[in-house]
């Protein structure tokens, strides 16, 4: 006994019972393991076209590799020569800090990969293109190009060498050809390519592709290409690293890059020298020309007048009177200083110089605002690398050296003011000297004046050279900021990543068939499994009739039948008599369904003849009397049948005709088709009849129209002692079984049992569901395991009931 018959005995001791359904149990995980295991084969045809795909890719696709360098970033300090910091600090109180994020971007500034794409010639890229990809040649190719002219280098252009039978030539389009030979010039309007190429590597078929690009694009590529990130929080070390086709052009870009990025820096550094030895070097110029004065002034006093002795009064007055001048000279050095910062300042052309002086600022207001004034400068410099001049970061950047210039400004000023002042003091303290010297010859005191002056432009003009051998010491002691950890070096392939690609498509391929197995249950809208009716209507289920392969069925039960069907039937017969009840005699069954094709004639006839073949007198009522089917499926043709009786025409005993081979069973033929099938159903003499079999038959099925497109069979159910309602499995749409729970909720028809049609137990559309049907189902196939010997189950056997759709 199946477990159906074993749910369903208890629950139908009584006429409508079943009033209270459990609620439908959710899938178990075996359930769902065994929903998608039925469509193994989906799986492993989706993987394997999914891994051929994967393949396939990584055959065709061009292979890329890693080139990495490690570049430690120094600090300002460390960079830099034993006299920079006098230079730096001392004279333009400019000291610069490291900033890792300005060095990334400068590093990737196209200015910068720029001077790399010029270094190596990056403007050209040359590739041998087959039948399967393209590679490029890089390194060891005579293939290479140069421009004898061009015009216009922001264009770019490509040159296409391909060798037909034993010659080389220029392909221009489709079966468009150039001859062309080694050190040809190919002309274009924007200016004449020479080429090179040895003939014996231009290789048949093949297509050479010269490309050359301006470098600005080419240095946008290999930015594209090229990552920079900081290792970690705590270290100044950067790390670059570079993909590409050719893994020794990756680690030429990047050791030149660093190199490059070295230069740059120095340059930078070096500005801030150059500028300062400039400064000194006009200063120096000035003070030549003042002492050779001075020296020739001296000169034409010794030869007019001879050394005059001095008094020592006089000597010490003129002493005093010296200092004070040196202090007068002092003060004026530095209301130089000021006037010539203040100049510098003032003019446009320098707006964006650095600020350098050959002595120390006392002012610290001053010196802070230079310092202030030369790092904003650096950073506009530097910003402007990596940028450009009308970026909002700029304007600002700008906006604020303009507020420090005017700062500046005031400033001196306010000095200019202040050393004025100052020299005022001195120089009433020298009259003063002065007069007390009024005393002394004039030609000693002409003489004193000449060496006091002598004196004070040798002292400045020693102390500019000093300042200027400083600065050159500094500027050949200046070093890059940055040094390589280690050469660059290539890390091997990264792309395509054979793994992951595989991995990927291993995915896909898995995926895709669950999502379509997802979506096939999201869009049935038939009736699949046992619970699509249990969770809708509370009418009891009272049996299964398994799917039939045959096309052609009709009677499929007989007397020593031990098939599946026949099995199932006679459990129906079972349960239809719980059903019933005891009491009922000569019990008359209602066999209907929602519409047509759900299987109302084949469940009729071999309902009908299980109960024959137990000895039950049994009659089939043909009342589908729209379109009935029974007695052409038996051959029974023109047949009297129960038209006829309504309209007269016949006897009711004339009318039951036996069904050949099959015992205790008869058939009634609906006869001819009426025009009014509903009325004829409600004449009395309908009911007439149905007393009158009931006393000849034990048992009398009526194979009536579908109740949801017409009124016959809910007229008959009044003559009706139960109902079996036919759902046929994968037919029967879901939307139907609301209507059959109302016609059994609201006893529109009598004790409705539910018989479940062409029911498949294993595959894809199992009805006792997934896993279940595995573990019960294969066993239908094979009589419920009534054979023996050479019929036993074998694995293969259950592989085979596994996969049946």
């Amino acid at each position: 006994m199946t477990p159906l018959n074993q749910q369903i005995q208890p629950t139908l001791q009584k006429k409508n019972v079943l009033q209270d359904v459990a609620p439908p149990a959710k899938l178990s995980g075996k359930e769902i393991v065994y929903k998608y295991i039925v469509f193994l084969p989906l799986f492993i045809v989706s993987i394997s076209i999914a891994m051929t795909v994967a393949y396939i890719n990584i055959r065709y696709k061009v292979p890329i590799y890693s080139a990495s360098i490690s570049l430690l970033i120094k600090d300002d300090k460390s960079s830099r020569g034993g006299g920079e910091d006098l230079i730096s600090e001392n004279l333009t109180s400019y000291k610069k800090k490291t900033n890792l994020a300005n060095e990334i971007e400068l590093i990737k500034s196209s200015s910068m990969i720029g001077r790399v794409v010029r270094i190596l010639n990056l403007n050209w890229t040359y590739y041998n293109e087959g039948n399967i990809k393209r590679v490029e040649l890089y390194g060891n190719t005579t293939i290479h190009a140069n421009w004898v002219e061009l015009k216009d280098s922001s264009t770019g252009a490509n040159l296409i060498i391909v060798r037909k039978r034993e010659k080389i030539y220029i392909e221009y389009g489709p079966n468009r050809y150039k001859p062309i030979s080694n050190g040809d010039i190919v002309e274009y309007p924007f200016g004449k390519m020479r080429v090179f190429f040895d003939p014996n590597e231009i290789i048949k078929d093949n297509k050479y592709i010269i490309s050359y690009q301006p470098t600005i694009v080419a240095a946008g590529v290999i930015g594209s290409a090229l990552q920079i990130r900081q290792l970690s929080k705590e270290t100044t070390i950067l790390s670059l690293a570079i993909s590409l086709e050719v893994p020794q052009k990756g680690k030429d870009i990047l050791n030149t890059l660093v190199n490059v990025y070295n230069d740059v820096n120095v340059e930078d550094k070096n500005k801030i020298v150059d500028n300062t030895i400039k400064f000194i070097d006009k200063q120096l110029d000035i003070l030549t020309i003042d002492l050779g004065k001075i020296e020739d002034d001296l000169q034409r006093f010794n030869q007019n007048n001879g050394v005059l002795p001095l008094e020592s009064q006089a000597t010490l007055e003129a002493g005093k009177t010296v200092e004070l001048q040196e202090k007068i000279a002092s003060q004026n050095v530095k209301l130089d200083i000021v006037k010539s910062i203040k100049e510098y300042v003032s003019t446009p052309q320098k707006k964006y110089d650095i600020i350098v002086t050959p002595l120390d600022i006392e002012d610290v207001t001053l010196a802070g605002l230079i310092s202030q004034y030369n790092t904003t400068l650096l950073k506009r410099a530097d910003w402007i690398k990596s940028s450009t001049i009308n970026h909002p970061t700029t304007k600002q950047l700008e906006n604020q050296i303009e507020k420090i210039r005017v700062g500046i400004i005031e400033n001196l000023n306010n000095l200019t003011k202040n050393y004025t002042s100052i020299n005022r003091a001195f120089q009433s303290q020298s009259d003063k000297f002065s007069s007390s010297l009024n005393s002394i010859p004039p030609k000693e005191r002409q003489h004193l004046e000449i060496l006091r002056q002598r004196g004070i432009k040798e002292k400045e003009y020693l102390f500019l050279l000093q300042k200027r051998e400083e600065s050159e010491i500094t500027r050949a002691s200046t070093i890059g900021n940055s040094i390589p950890v280690d050469p660059a070096v290539s890390g091997g392939r990264v792309s395509p990543d054979v793994n992951n690609i595989y991995r990927t498509a291993f995915v896909i391929g898995f995926l895709i068939p669950i999502i379509f197995i997802y979506l096939l249950d999201l869009l049935n809208d038939k009736i699949i499994v046992r619970n699509d009716i249990a969770r809708v209507t509370t009418a009891p289920i009272i049996g299964e009739v398994a799917h039939h392969s045959s096309q052609n069925r009709v009677l499929v039960v007989s007397n020593k039948d031990r098939s599946v069907l026949a099995e199932q039937f006679r459990i129906l017969r079972t349960n239809i008599g719980f059903l019933l009840g005891p009491n009922v005699k000569s019990p008359v069954l209602l066999v209907s369904s929602s519409i047509a094709g759900e299987g109302k004639t084949f469940c009729s006839m071999n309902l009908a003849a299980v109960w024959g073949i137990a000895g039950k007198k049994t009659v089939i009522l043909e009342l589908d009397l729209r379109k009935p089917k029974i007695a052409k499926s038996l051959g029974l043709i023109n047949e009297k049948g129960i038209t006829h009786f309504m309209l007269g025409q016949v006897n009711a005993e004339d009318i039951p005709i036996p069904i050949p081979n099959t015992e205790n069973l008869y058939i009634v033929p609906a006869g001819i088709i009426p025009p009014n099938p509903s009325e004829m159903i409600m004449d009395p003499r309908m009911g007439e009849f149905i007393s009158y079999l009931k006393t000849v038959f034990d048992l009398i099925i009526i194979d009536s129209a579908p109740v949801g497109l017409v009124s016959d069979s809910k007229i008959i159910a009044q003559l009706a002692d139960a109902t079996i309602y036919i759902v046929r499995q994968r037919f029967t749409v879901k939307k139907q079984l609301p209507f059959i729970n109302e016609l059994y909720t609201q006893n529109l028809l009598p004790s409705i049992g539910i018989l479940v049609n062409d029911v498949k137990i294993g595959g894809i559309n199992s009805y006792y569901g997934y896993g279940y049907g595995y573990g019960y189902g294969y066993s239908y196939n094979y009589s419920y395991n009534y054979r023996y010997g050479s019929d036993r189950i074998t694995i293969w056997t259950k592989v085979k009931a596994l996969f049946k759709i």
